[in-house]
């Protein structure tokens, strides 16, 4: 008897100790924890219940000085229509008026679970509203890159974040690499990498970094797949491999180059013809992947230079005797190229050069204007002439500058003599009146 009313005693107190309830929830939450004047944000509002939603309700409060509502609605009335839904979420979208903090919350709430208990939860999310100034002014400029390799290969020179040009070598079966790249910064966005189609030749690889505020960097590979069985012929020591793909010339040809075919080992290389010169051209690829044009004559190579000046086009002829003996010898660059062209001083911006016109053939020697970019005849003669007479000019005006000093000389020297005559004839003249008076004294 005992035993038993200690067990009901026991079991009372039970009854009042306090236990764990899973009440219902709501919260607001910013898609974004910054918002810009003239942009959007989106804010969502989710009610939970664990036991089950039967009814709710909620009022959203904002600042609408800083931010107008787009979307949603700010007095929400819901409720379910069976048991089982646990979740509701309603979307809000605001268009940012100001700048500052800005406070998002939900207020008179009262949540009703499936069991009819009621809960009043609330909850707020803060928003910082900037300008888009601001927003730019801190946007990161970095758009380096912290490694860049093709898998699998080694690129030349060695990784710099500074160095923007690299190049690799491929075996003659690679047809398709993977470029890897990782931005030194994680806001910047890269493009140009991953796995990359190559053919035979020089494939130029464009690894593009873009940093969040925009600022563009390149980072360049030249990938170069190794020729199969290449044809290799010596030109000055140098070797370099005769190119035997049409598709590898497309931006090299001109419109008066005429297709046609020589063989170089026992096999059809693709030439070019220019019959107004009746040359031969042949492209010769050097180790570096540039690729030039060569004059084929019997085995022999000899490079091919162009000078274009508008509508004037010449072949360059190495031919020193041609050129006049006051101009002398420079190399300049014109449009990327090397040319070895005759100045008459070092400052000089035109140049001299000697050569044939593509369309006519014509061969002689030509003055190229480096600044308006200009090709004209040089007439020898009619210079050689001109020059002559102005030297012709000039001993004439020396002689009359001569002419003129000597007789500014003689009139100086009459008038100095004309002032010293005047001089003496009147100390002679006191000298007499003197000795008159003196006479006239004595008597």
């Amino acid at each position: 008897m005992m035993k038993k009313g200690l067990f009901i005693l026991v079991l009372g107190f039970l009854m009042f100790l306090p236990y764990k309830v899973n009440a219902a929830s709501i919260s607001v939450a910013g898609t974004t924890a910054t918002g810009t004047v003239g942009g959007n944000i989106t804010v969502k509002v989710t009610i939970n219940e664990s036991k089950g939603l039967g009814s709710w309700e909620y009022s959203l409060d904002y600042d609408s000085s800083k931010l107008q509502l787009l979307s949603g609605s700010t007095h929400v009335v819901g409720y379910v229509d069976g048991e089982g839904e646990t979740t509701k979420t309603y979307t809000y979208s605001f268009r940012v008026k100001g700048t500052g903090s800005t406070t998002i919350s939900v207020v008179n709430t009262s949540i009703a679970a499936w069991d009819e208990s009621i809960t009043s939860p609330t909850d707020s999310t803060t928003i910082n509203l900037v300008t888009k100034q601001e927003v730019v002014e801190n946007y990161s400029t970095d758009n380096t890159l912290k490694s860049l390799d093709v898998e699998g290969y080694n690129l030349s020179p060695e990784f710099n974040k500074n160095t923007t040009n690299y190049t690799v070598d491929l075996d003659s079966d690679v047809t398709k690499i993977s470029v890897k790249a990782v931005a030194n910064d994680s806001s910047a966005k890269i493009s140009g990498i991953g796995e990359i189609e190559v053919k035979e030749g020089a494939n130029t690889i464009n690894v593009l970094v873009t940093a969040e505020s925009g600022a563009i960097k390149t980072y360049t590979i030249v990938a170069n797949v190794k020729e199969k069985d290449p044809i290799v012929v010596k030109v000055n020591d140098f070797e370099f491999n005769v190119v035997r793909k049409k598709d590898e010339l497309k931006d090299l040809i001109k419109d008066y180059y005429v297709d046609t075919t020589i063989k170089i080992n026992d096999e059809e290389i693709p030439a070019y013809k220019i019959e107004t010169l009746d040359l031969i051209l042949v492209a010769l690829k050097d180790s570096k992947g540039n690729i030039e044009f060569y004059i084929y004559d019997d085995g022999k190579y000899t490079l091919y230079q162009e000078l274009n000046g508008g509508n004037l086009v010449i072949h360059i002829l190495n031919d020193i005797k041609k050129i006049p003996s006051n101009y002398k010898k420079y190399k300049v660059k014109i449009n990327k190229q090397e040319y070895v062209v005759y100045k008459l001083n070092k400052d000089s911006l035109y140049y001299l050069v000697y050569g044939e016109n593509v369309e006519t053939g014509k061969k002689g020697l030509y003055l190229y204007d480096s600044v308006d970019k200009t090709l004209q005849r040089y007439y020898d003669e009619e210079v050689s002439t001109l020059n002559h007479k102005l030297q012709v000019n000039s001993f004439i005006i020396l002689g009359l500058i001569g002419l003129i000093v000597i007789l500014l000389i003689i009139f100086l020297i009459a008038l100095h003599t004309k002032n010293n005559i005047k001089r003496n004839n009147k100390r002679e003249i006191k000298r007499r009146l003197k000795q008159e008076k003196n006479d006239f004294l004595k008597d």
